[in-house]
């Protein structure tokens, strides 16, 4: 499939792969490589997002479906991570407490990729 170029000005590719998204978390996206995962409300086993701050790039895996969003500059990246909190909307927490014997709730979040 040829790339394409979003409001944005950034390139992005898509492709299938029959996978799940631990492949991507545990080999392609690692945090080793630079890689960082953007949370969502929407992150399971068939779907999660990561950043490549360095490289200005993001990866998207949704259902088998892969795209690759490539940032020219930092201007187009930056807008780029702004829509996409926009879209996604707040971070979930990352997890949550329960103070016993009080039942006081806590939840603690991930900063997200900039």
């Amino acid at each position: 499939m040829m790339p394409e170029v979003n409001q944005r000005g950034n390139t992005v590719e898509r492709s299938f792969r029959d996978t799940e998204r631990y492949q991507f978390d545990f080999k392609l996206c690692t945090s080793k490589k630079g890689w960082k995962q953007f949370d969502t409300s929407q992150d399971a086993w068939y779907f999660g997002v990561w950043v490549h701050p360095g490289k200005r790039e993001i990866v998207t895996y949704a259902e088998g479906d892969i795209t690759v969003v490539k940032c020219p500059t930092e201007e187009s990246y930056h807008a780029e991570l702004k829509s996409m909190a926009e879209f996604y909307g707040p971070p979930p927490p990352a997890f949550t407490t329960v103070d016993y014997p009080t039942g006081k709730i806590t939840k603690y979040y991930d900063t997200r990729p900039v």
